[in-house]
């Protein structure tokens, strides 16, 4: 009986050790992802600016007259 066992514990703590290295990627594959969010959103923002900064001025004066 003590062979299953031993095999059972050395199964369990490959598991572990498996498991450990998939989280241990999916943490590093998350944290790319968020890097690369963040740097596409300063991207859009930089843009949103440029795109204000070129309407400023434009269509304050409204000329109604037919």
């Amino acid at each position: 009986m003590d062979v299953p066992i031993i095999y059972l514990m050395n199964g369990i703590s490959g598991a572990s050790s498996a498991s450990s290295a998939i989280s241990a990627k999916s943490s590093t594959e998350s944290q790319v992802a968020i890097a690369m969010l963040r740097k596409t959103l300063d991207a859009q923002k930089t843009q949103g600016a440029e795109l204000l900064k070129l309407l400023e001025g434009k269509g304050q004066i409204i000329d109604i007259r037919a």
